[in-house]
């Protein structure tokens, strides 16, 4: 049994100045199959809507997995807590997203893609849309994974409407924001090079969906993924390719071009603009951090330094999961939804504790 129901929406980034649209999913509990009836305003302690942002070269739907557990989660907790509803939103440029926005002029994009701070826009966009059901009495949470980290964090710094809505907090899933003091340092750079050329070395062209399954799932990052996230990649991280020659026959290949996603690797000027605004960010409202306990040194500096008091970037709470590297949504996606149903239980005053919390 399917732990939501979902429906498809279209956003429009007019409503924050960019001449694009994005597609979004609204993800409610199952309307049938015996779970329990939504509680009242007068019962419930707390009522959220969460909003998602996904990481550079992924889709909103590789959150379902996370999704899935969170409405589990909250169908068997006896903590006062409850869902009101789930979205995720893709970067414009990406997933099924990506063919709406193929004619925008260049003036609106960063080197040929869409900007971190657009994504941020998509998501600001989306709670002025209308589309969210209980905005007055349910406290409005963003996640981002990595470049959504980037995006949500930069989505608060876009002019402000009287009628813009509330967020209750943030919730940062292995950011990427490098310090300008270590960006040039060997161990970092060799991490960029190397995820720049393996992006330029992939494959992107295969004759069918089955062939990138197969393709996929034996190399690289793939290997340790959950295999639910595997297969949404292989659904909506691949669009149909047009064939290049007269006679040649259907394919499918990247909704997000690997030399955008190579690019996008050497550029760190977004990520070191949100970490700037982290420290006004953490002294306006609860920022908090999940991070995989499984990195190489440079990168757990780079984490240090993400959350480093002393430069006003005083998170809420640290969660750190183990086993888990930087994919930590498509790796580990039970231990993701934990990590966020912790934090919110926490916020609501239940007495569940911070599974994995720790410290850098």
């Amino acid at each position: 049994m399917s732990h939501f129901d979902v429906d498809t929406f279209t956003v429009d980034l007019r409503l924050v100045g960019e001449p694009l649209v994005t597609c979004a999913k609204r993800y409610t509990r199952p309307s049938s199959g015996g779970v329990r009836a939504p509680r009242t305003q007068a019962d419930s302690k707390d009522t959220y809507t969460i909003v998602l942002a996904h990481a550079l070269g992924h889709h909103k739907e590789t959150w379902e997995p996370v999704i899935s557990h969170l409405f589990a989660l909250e169908r068997v907790s006896q903590y006062e807590l409850q869902i009101a509803e789930v979205w995720a939103i893709d970067d414009p440029d990406h997933g099924e997203s990506a063919t709406l926005n193929k004619r925008v002029h260049p003036s609106f994009l960063r080197w040929g893609r869409v900007s971190c701070r657009t994504y941020g826009g998509a998501v600001l966009a989306l709670t002025r849309s209308g589309l969210l059901r209980q905005p007055s009495t349910s406290k409005i949470v963003l996640i981002g994974h990595s470049a959504g980290a980037t995006g949500v964090v930069l989505s608060t710094m876009y002019p402000t409407t009287p009628d813009d809505i509330k967020l209750s907090s943030l919730i940062l899933v292995e950011p990427w924001m490098v310090h300008p003091d270590i960006a040039t340092s060997q161990g970092v750079r060799a991490i960029f090079d190397r995820l720049s050329q393996s992006a330029l070395r992939r494959r992107e062209v295969w004759s069918s969906r089955e062939e990138a399954r197969a393709y996929l799932a034996s190399r690289g990052a793939w290997k340790v993924w959950d295999a639910r996230a595997v297969d949404l990649y292989i659904r909506y991280g691949l669009t149909e390719h047009a064939p290049a020659a007269a006679g040649e026959g259907k394919s499918v290949t990247l909704s997000f071009p690997k030399r955008d996603e190579s690019a996008a690797y050497a550029d760190l000027g977004e990520g070191q603009e949100a970490l700037v605004h982290l420290r006004t960010l953490c002294g306006a409202i609860p920022v908090h951090v999940i991070l995989g306990e499984q990195q190489p040194a440079p990168v757990k500096e780079v984490q240090v330094m993400t959350c480093d008091r002393t430069q006003g970037r005083a998170m809420a709470s640290i969660t750190v999961i183990p086993k888990t590297g930087h994919m930590a949504p498509q790796q580990s996606p039970e231990l993701v939804g934990e990590a966020i149903w912790g934090i919110l239980s926490e916020r609501s005053g239940s007495h569940a504790t911070g599974k994995f919390r720790g410290k850098l």
